[in-house]
This record gives C-alpha cells, sequence and structure tokens, in this order.
C-alpha cells in the first residue's frame, strides 16, 4: 500500500507539472469487474480516458469515474493509533456504495496497459452500522461512557484522497490491462478499498471513543478481474 501511494503521488505530480506540446489521441474504455476476498466482495464500474504525449506514447496519464461497492462480513474497523492505543469497533457486516472521481497513469506497450489509479473525490452512502465498542482495560478515557456498547455508525459521505487519508473512503488499484482485441480485454488487479465510518450523534452530542476518536477504518486488499471494453483508438 506504502509503494502504490508513493507511484500515485509522483506520477500525478509529473502529470500535472508537465506540459504536453504534442499529444496522441485520447484513448477511453469501461471496465466491469470485481474484486473478491474471504467474506467480501467489491463490484465496479468505471469509464476512464487516456492521453499521452508523441515523444513518450507509452507513457499515458488519465482521468475517469468509478461507482462501486463493498459488502463484507464480520470485520473490525479501527481508530487511528494515539500514543500507542488504537480502539476499535467490531461489526457483524459491513457495505458501503460510492461514486468518484479519479486519476491514474499507465504504461502502453503491445496489448498490455499497465498502471495505478486512484480516487481524487468521491461520494460514499450506506446503511447504519452498529459496532461492539470491546474495551478489555478500561481506562477513565473519552469513550468511557460508551464502553462494550453497540454505537451506532454510517460511512463518511464527502471524501478526499482516501489512499492517503484515512478519515475517507474510496478505492485504489494496480492492474494489467491485455487487449484482445481494440474493443475488448481483460483487465487483472489488486484493489485497495479504504472503508472508514463515523459514530452518530446520540441526542445531538458526538458520541467519543478514547482520544476523542469518532472515525474508524479498514483498508480491504483484494485481487481484481474484470472486463475491459474498448471505446477509442
Amino acid at each position: 500500500m506504502k509503494i502504490l501511494k508513493g507511484l500515485l503521488i509522483i506520477l500525478l505530480l509529473n502529470a500535472t507539472s508537465t506540459h504536453a506540446q504534442y499529444t496522441s489521441p485520447i484513448a477511453g474504455g469501461v471496465d466491469v469487474g470485481a474484486s473478491l476476498g474471504n467474506n467480501t466482495w467489491a463490484p465496479s464500474i468505471m469509464y476512464h480516458e487516456e492521453i499521452g504525449s508523441q515523444r513518450l506514447p507509452w507513457l499515458r496519464f488519465g482521468v475517469g469515474f468509478r461507482a462501486w461497492g463493498l459488502y463484507g462480513g464480520r470485520t473490525n474497523l479501527y481508530t487511528e493509533r494515539v500514543a500507542g492505543v488504537k480502539d476499535y469497533l467490531e461489526y457483524r457486516d459491513v457495505s458501503v456504495n460510492g461514486l468518484s472521481f479519479l486519476a491514474g497513469v499507465n504504461v502502453s506497450f503491445w496489448k498490455l496497459d499497465i498502471g495505478v489509479n486512484a480516487d481524487l473525490l468521491g461520494l460514499t452512502y450506506g446503511s447504519k452500522r452498529h459496532g461492539y465498542y470491546e474495551k478489555n482495560a478500561p481506562t477513565n478515557g473519552t469513550g468511557k461512557p460508551n464502553y462494550d456498547q453497540w454505537l451506532a455508525s454510517k460511512p463518511t459521505l464527502f471524501n478526499v484522497l482516501p489512499f492517503a487519508l484515512r478519515r475517507n473512503t474510496g478505492q485504489s488499484e494496480a492492474f494489467v490491462r491485455f487487449k484482445a482485441t481494440r474493443k475488448l480485454g481483460v483487465k487483472l488487479g489488486y484493489t485497495y478499498t479504504r472503508l472508514t465510518y463515523t459514530t452518530r450523534k446520540n441526542d445531538g452530542f458526538n458520541v467519543y471513543l478514547d482520544n476523542n476518536q469518532r472515525h474508524v477504518s479498514k483498508v480491504y486488499g483484494l485481487p481484481y478481474v474484470a472486463l475491459a471494453f474498448g471505446l477509442g483508438n
């Protein structure tokens, strides 16, 4: 995950600072697939467009939109570690749906595209879920009134750079796309889906865990397969 973050930051900064005076035609497509894991799956549909420089025709930068969801069984979502302490809420199941604007970069040669992409901005929504706040070593922290209780929570709504900022929800991926023909191919990859829930207010007051934490999060790393439909040259 850290390697993917580094690649994305370096390549996206390079894309915004490079002015291509001569560009190759824009190519686009739609990828329809899903990530699968133990008791978890994440379907997605992604529309993407890429453009490259004639000086470096094998290097292409792109943008797009992704509609996606993640549905999983029992899991723990964790707070940010503060002073060596990290709490969690235990959920019987989790679910979220999202629509996001993404950016990416890929290297193209022969019939292959090898690249990475990540959500920049997104909207997510999901049902209210209750997580159990288990506290094996009770303290006098801010979460004391809520120890050993089921706490209501919902996925974050507005999200920015979820691959880097843990209080957000969204996807990023590394992939290889094989173009069997100009219009049809297969895409294999690995997705990272960050899921973040926020505790809901109770009688108008914020509900806190210890260290004034309200956000709990987890990154799902899942293998991905999709059909890739080409829309341009």
